[in-house]
């Protein structure tokens, strides 16, 4: 009887020990990643390539090699072509490639977010 108890002590603490490290990798990983919350991938995908690089210091965007800039990978990642259009006329900053695109409504965003 001992003996199955001192299992259930010894089980318990394993579980414990799995589960702790897990539970702290995922609240980091949401201060982490701004756009956890979104499930539509192409949402997903627009959120990073513009938010991903605004928690970083004017310090780490100096740097280049050690901070890459990935927007345009995150803008290459999205299936919807008028986002994707989007998202690389916000990326480059390029006025005349949201004139392409076809949604109106993107295309007052995009004539917005380029300066």
């Amino acid at each position: 009887m001992t003996k199955l108890k001192i299992l259930g002590l010894l089980g318990l603490l394993m579980s414990l020990a799995l589960l702790v490290p897990s539970a702290v990798l995922a609240a980091d990983s949401i201060k982490a990643d701004p756009c956890v919350k979104h499930k539509d991938l192409d949402q997903l995908n627009l959120c990073r390539a513009f938010e991903i690089d605004k928690a970083k210091t004017k310090e780490q965007k100096k740097n280049r090699y050690q901070n890459k800039n990935h927007t345009t990978y995150y803008c290459s990642l999205i299936k919807d072509r008028e986002l994707q259009k989007y998202c690389f006329a916000v990326a480059s900053q390029t006025k005349s490639q949201c004139a392409n695109l076809v949604d109106p409504n993107l295309e007052k965003k995009c004539n917005a977010r380029v300066k």
